[in-house]
Order: structure tokens, then C-alpha cells, then sequence
């Protein structure tokens, strides 16, 4: 079923409002004209950002371009901006790709990072000094405003006050919901406010094991996203803006309230092994997509396979919550090379991907359709035309209006979060001794803390002695 959803100009501006969270008057976006390059005594520290680099308004300037997006789809945004920026000529660097950090190290020792890359690890590519400060000219430039990319988002690229990164990209994970098996189960659709508890009751009513249908997917692998649904102080890994919060109630309870509906209830599908769901579903087959799970964890990049696959009506909706509702989110950063001849026109293509307006409009309306991507720009008209010319459901409204009280996925961002991820927490995945209780949570929750806290401190110290 095609889910354009349509919003009148009154639900627009209602929605819009709500986006702007934490106000300020700010400006509605970019424009096609070129930022100003800031004077050489504000701009960052490279002896190459000087007043001898910057070209004449006729020069052609060639930027490299580090993408691990698909390149026919980038191809068309570079297409795209250069028709607004006709001196600017930009190549997709092809000697960066996987493994992303590892090739991108060979690219600086080798002084040849490209101007503009994309950023999977921003705490060890800025203690690397592989980033340059871009605060100077976001400040320079009028069309820009932490508000107007929700300053949430934004300020996760910020080290010791100085934006070395910015978001270009943003999901947000939320519950597929299957409404003809609601329906078929006469069970009523919940609201966006629903809690754990009523997630919990459906999932139960839904499950039939001798027909193989549950009523939850993709449970196990959650427990990021309801730490903060338990304690709405916390966020992503228990992280509350100053230190991770391991040893706090929230990450064990959320782990036993998991374990409950998948191995007590027995109502997630998550309970059974893949080559069991392969006979049941088919080979690689989603319970949900093949319409036997009544709801699934996921993120709105599903919408596009869902679109196509499913055969049911759907919807999306927030994650239920215990301690008040957060919407968990995911963001893929781009930063511009310490070293570049041009950070002027580096600037002008990050501004395109990240907070022009007419970047996200064309994005939208021309190149990626449908557009993975939510907007990041927080803007009346590019809001209404991603709505209207996604696939999208409409519960998805709901989700949005929670974007400036969400929390972020540190992976790419946090200090010390994937080391923690990696070092810390996948030696008790792995084995699943946690989530089975093998292991409680609660007794080794101090360990893990004490473990957190020293990996984020000794990173943090790292990225502190570069930013000075």
C-alpha cells in the first residue's frame, strides 16, 4: 500500500512548531548563494586557509569528494550542485572506501585526504587532526542556525565548543505495525503515547506459536533504544550528556523487561533461530514482511522494502515508554579536510548536503526518490514536500515531533563509545549472557560503568588536547 501522507497547511505549521523545540527566531534555511569565506584571522588554523587559496569568481575549483554512498545516487546531488556553483567541479575520491578509517589514514599520511569526506569515527578523525573547524564559517554564514538542523543533532559534532562535523543524514527507530493482523486479532491500534506495558499485553495477544505467528521482531537487539524509555535522563548507552550511566536502574531493568517478553512470554520471533524462520517465512525471509509479526523494531529506512514487500496496510510509531517517551536516533556525519586548499567551496558543498534548503528540496523533489533520509533542516516547505513525496506512514508524524527531545547513536560520535561497544559490552553480547541472564545485569553493572567511564575519559582527554 503507497503511504504518501499528505498534511494540510494548518497540521504543516502546527508540526513545524513543534520541530523548533528549543526557539529562536533564526533563518528558514539556504540559498544557492555562496558563503563568504571568513577573513584570515578568523579562520581555523591550517597556513593553507589563507587569503592566497581562495580563487577568483571565474577559477575553477576541483574538490575530492570521500562517499560511501551509493555513487549513481551521489553522482546526482554533485550534478545538482554544481548547476547552483558552476566554479565548483567535485569528484568522488574513489581510493577512499572500506575499511573507511583505514583508508582514510593511508589518504592523510599520504597528504591526499579529499576536501569533503564522510565521517564514520569523528572522536578519532578529529584526534587525528584530520578534521578542520568549521565554526568560523557557520558563523559567517547567515543561513546557519543550530535550531535550523535542531540543535540535538548539531551539537553532537562539537569538541571543546568547535563543530569539526555536521549531520547529512538522519533516521529515527520506531515500531512497524502490521494493522491487518491487529485487526484480524481484534486487537485496537495503540496510540503514540503507548507504554511498555500495552506493548508488552499486544505482543502476547498476538502470538500463535503453532501458526508461527508473534507478535514481535528485532526485540533482542533494542536495548539501546528503551535504556532511555525507562529513565528519560539517560540516552543512547545510558550516556547523559556528561558520563554513561551504567549503574543506574534503567540498563537493567530495560534488560529484564527484554528478557521477559522474549524468554518468559516467548512472544518475539527473536526467540527462534534463523534456519527455523527460514522454513517458516522462507529463506532470509522478515516474519513481519511475510505479514506473521504484528510488529517489528526498526528505523524509517525500512519503508522503502517495506513498500514493496509488504502486503498489508502498515504504520510507524514511536517506542513505547515507562518514564515518558524518547525517539531514538541515527545520524551520518560529513566534515571537510584540515588540509584543504579550499575550504571555501568545501564549505559551499557540505552547506548543500546538510542545511541548504535548496539542497534538501532538490534531494527530495529530483535525486532520492524515495529519499531515505529524513530532512535535517528544520523547515516548513521542505518538511511538507518530504512528506508528501516519501513513502512514510502517517504515525510518522508522531515521531517527528519528538526529534528535538530525541537522543543519538554516540557509534560515530561519542568519545570512546564503539570501544565500549566493541571492548566492553560485546564480550557479554556475544555469549549472550546478559540479555539470558546468565549474567545480571545488576552485578556487573558497576564493572561496566568503572570500564565506560575510563575508556570515554581517556578519549575525551585525547580529543581535548587536539581542540585546545
Amino acid at each position: 500500500m503507497k503511504k504518501s501522507l499528505v498534511l494540510s497547511l494548518t497540521a504543516i505549521i502546527m508540526m513545524v512548531s513543534i520541530l523548533a523545540g528549543c526557539g529562536g527566531s533564526g533563518n528558514k534555511g539556504g540559498n544557492a548563494n555562496a558563503t563568504p569565506a571568513p577573513t584570515e584571522s578568523a579562520a581555523p588554523g591550517s597556513s593553507n586557509q589563507t587569503e592566497s587559496t581562495e580563487p577568483s569568481s571565474d577559477e575553477i575549483v576541483t574538490l575530492k569528494f570521500g562517499t560511501w554512498n551509493d555513487p549513481i545516487v551521489e553522482q546526482k546531488k554533485i550534478d545538482a550542485f554544481q548547476k547552483l556553483h558552476p566554479n565548483i567541479k567535485v569528484e568522488i575520491d574513489k581510493a577512499v572506501t572500506w575499511p573507511w578509517d583505514e583508508k582514510l589514514g593511508a589518504a592523510a599520511a599520504a597528504g591526499k585526504l579529499p576536501d569533503v569526506f564522510f565521517v564514520f569515527n569523528a572522536p578519532g578523525n578529529v584526534a587525528s587532526n584530520w578534521l578542520a573547524d568549521m565554526t568560523p564559517y557557520l558563523e559567517f554564514d547567515p543561513d546557519y542556525n543550530e535550531q535550523n538542523i535542531f540543535n540535538n543533532l548539531s551539537a553532537t559534532g562539537q569538541y571543546n565548543g568547535k563543530q569539526f562535523v555536521l549531520p547529512h543524514q538522519l533516521f529515527a527507530q520506531g515500531v512497524l505495525i502490521n494493522i491487518d493482523l491487529f485487526n484480524k486479532e481484534n486487537i485496537p491500534l495503540p496510540k503514540a503515547d503507548w507504554t511498555i506495558d500495552e506493548f508488552e499485553k499486544i505482543a502476547k495477544k498476538l502470538t500463535k506459536p503453532s501458526d508461527h505467528q508473534y507478535g514481535v521482531e528485532n526485540l533482542l537487539g533494542a536495548r539501546e533504544m528503551f535504556v532511555p524509555q525507562f529513565d528519560s535522563k539517560l540516552g543512547w548507552l545510558t550516556f547523559d550528556g556528561t558520563q554513561f550511566n551504567f549503574d543506574k536502574p534503567a540498563f537493567s531493568d530495560a534488560i529484564h523487561w527484554i528478557n521477559k517478553v522474549v524468554y518468559n512470554d516467548k512472544s518475539s520471533v527473536d526467540l527462534y533461530e534463523r534456519k527455523d524462520q527460514d522454513v517458516w517465512y522462507g529463506k532470509d525471509k522478515s516474519g513481519f514482511i511475510m505479514g506473521k509479526v504484528g510488529m517489528k523494531i526498526d528505523a524509517n529506512w525500512a519503508f522503502a522494502d517495506v513498500q514493496k514487500n509488504a502486503k498489508f496496510k502498515w504504520d510507524f510509531l514511536p517506542i513505547p515508554g515507562k518514564d515518558g517517551q524518547r525517539v531514538p536516533l541515527i545520524t551520518d556525519y560529513i566534515g571537510m579536510a584540515q588540509n584543504t586548499k579550499h575550504p571555501k567551496e568545501a564549505m559551499e558543498f557540505i552547506k548543500f548536503l546538510t542545511y541548504s534548503k535548496d539542497g534538501w528540496l532538490e534531494r527530495i523533489n529530483n535525486i532520492e526518490t524515495p529519499i531515505v533520509t529524513m530532512p535535517l533542516l528544520n523547515d516548513r516547505e521542505v518538511w511538507d514536500a518530504y512528506l508528501q513525496t516519501t513513502f512514510t506512514a502517517p504515525g510518522l508524524k508522531d515521531i517527528i515531533a519528538g526529534i528535538p527531545n530525541g537522543f543519538v547513536d554516540g557509534f560515530k560520535w561519542l568519545p570512546g563509545d564503539a570501544e565500549i561497544v566493541d571492548k566492553v559490552l560485546n564480550p557479554y553480547d556475544t555469549k549472550k549472557e546478559l540479555i539470558t541472564l546468565k549474567v545480571k545485569p545488576e552485578d556487573v553493572a558497576k564493572d561496566i560503568q568503572k570500564k565506560a567511564m575510563d575508556i570515554y575519559n581517556q578519549n575525551k582527554e585525547q580529543i581535548e588536547k587536539v581542540t585546545k
